[in-house]
């Protein structure tokens, strides 16, 4: 049984590392790889767990060649194969004392249920802070799985400890890894009145401190970003376009059968089923009262996918063969049409045959341009963090970005790398038209705009 998990598992990885060295790096990897060149206990956007797996990934791959791209990745599909194997270990500890015949049957569902999972699968290999947090999400609810299960003293002091650590590790991936600690308690509220819990957060307090120490050190800049900074007028086209989102970001399929299933367990007397419950239609209703407040990003709720994928196999085990409309032989149809829809994505991706548009193909006739034009100068771009990091990483040159007024604060305004460019030699290329000397130059759909300075200054970019 241990062989055929295996096997499945291998070929999960080998598909996620064809993707990775193929697909064309996105504009917010190369931003992450930034983080990974300044390691710090924090950055603008997201607390520091992403930049040391860029780290890492860039110490074990170097930044060209064929290899390139797993600079950036490697750390990225590790993680994704033991989230894979955790989340699979939950269902087993949950059913520890079925037959193997009934295992065989449940490996077949969980890879056809993870598999057709689309945002689930995305994180295997593209590199954002999701991965990590599924990372943490999934160690998390087995700690709190083997805490519920725990008889001994011992053992729940061993679990609540390694609850505390991967609370941490959610927090410092992502923020909203506090949304799963927050929906567990919610769904068991004799949680509060457990000294063991009190000290796992203590725990989590303590593994977090030099992060929060940072962002007081920084004046608080991605507190301020996330919860101030994001906030736009409001526009109904913010809550029209968020359940279609959210149908992409699972699957038309599992997105029903999550929101049926979770509401079902609500008042389960299982207490980790329940969890899984709240935590799902917790993590929905939250985001979906955000859009009252700016743009929710589809993904943002894609850690939800942990807990749907372990309650849609615990139905998938326990669902009625002769049902008519929710029947076993009905999901496991649709199923595996969704898994095939997601495969083909892959394949498609490899085929780099998407617009440029999406960030992920097509991009990197620019980048080549723009270093035809700038020779061995460094390159300061005005406006754009992903053309600057894009640059960076495709052909390993010192570049940096200069915000405009227009823009917002990135990562760059905290490094103020421009600062050791001046004097030198540098090529600056514009985000939009100015009514300065520049030189304009046409490539195929491009409209360059650049200036070639001998000795820069931060006058060069009025």
């Amino acid at each position: 049984m241990k062989k055929r998990f295996a096997l499945f598992l291998t070929i999960w990885f080998v598909l996620d590392l064809i993707v990775a060295l193929i697909l064309d790096l996105h504009a917010d990897e190369a931003y992450y790889r930034l983080y990974g060149e300044y390691l710090a206990w924090g950055y603008f956007d997201h607390p520091p767990m992403i930049g040391l797996m860029t780290f890492l990934s860039s110490k074990l791959f170097v930044s060209h060649g064929v290899l390139a791209k797993l600079s950036v990745r490697f750390c990225t599909l590790v993680l994704h194969v033991f989230t894979v194997i955790i989340v699979w270990k939950i269902f087993r500890l949950r059913h520890k004392e079925r037959s193997e015949a009934f295992i065989r049957d449940s490996q077949n569902g969980f890879f056809l249920i993870a598999g057709s999972t689309v945002m689930f699968c995305a994180t295997g290999f593209i590199t954002t802070p999701d991965a990590p947090l599924m990372f943490f999400a999934a160690a998390f609810w087995y700690c709190y799985c083997r805490y519920l299960d725990a008889v001994t003293k011992r053992d729940l002091w061993v679990w609540a400890v390694m609850i505390g650590i991967s609370i941490a590790g959610m927090l410092y991936s992502k923020y909203m890894g506090a949304l799963v600690v927050a929906f567990v308690v919610l769904s068991n509220w004799r949680l509060i009145k457990d000294g063991r819990m009190w000290v796992a957060l203590t725990i989590a307090f303590v593994l977090f401190a030099p992060h929060l120490y940072w962002q007081y050190s920084n004046g608080f800049p991605t507190f301020s970003y996330h919860l101030v900074e994001r906030n736009t007028e409001f526009d109904w086209l913010y809550l029209v376009e968020y359940i279609p989102n959210q149908l992409l970001v699972f699957n038309p399929l599992m997105t029903c059968l999550m929101f049926v299933l979770a509401w079902r367990v609500l008042r389960s007397d299982d207490a980790f089923k329940r969890a899984l419950g709240v935590d799902i239609l917790g993590f929905e209703l939250f985001f979906l009262l955000s859009a009252f407040r700016g743009h929710v990003e589809p993904h943002w709720t894609m850690v939800a996918s942990v807990p749907a994928i372990m309650l849609l196999m615990d139905d998938w085990t326990n669902r009625n063969t002769e049902n008519t409309f929710f029947s076993k032989k009905w999901i496991r149809q649709t199923l595996v049409v969704m898994f095939v829809l997601v495969q083909i994505t892959r394949v498609v991706l490899c085929l780099k045959i998407l617009p440029s548009s999406t960030g992920l193909a097509g991009q990197l006739s620019y980048y080549e341009y723009v270093r035809e034009l700038a020779g061995d100068r460094p390159v300061v771009f005005e406006g754009s963090f992903q053309d600057a990091s894009m640059y960076r990483f495709y052909h390993n040159e010192e570049s940096t970005l200069v915000r405009t007024q227009w823009q917002r604060y990135t990562q760059y305004d905290l490094l103020h790398l421009e600062e050791n460019l001046i004097g030198k030699p540098v090529c600056i290329v514009r985000w939009y038209c100015q009514n300065v000397k520049d030189t304009v130059m046409g490539v195929e759909e491009y409209e360059i705009r650049y200036k070639l300075v001998d000795s820069f200054t931060l006058d060069d970019l009025k």
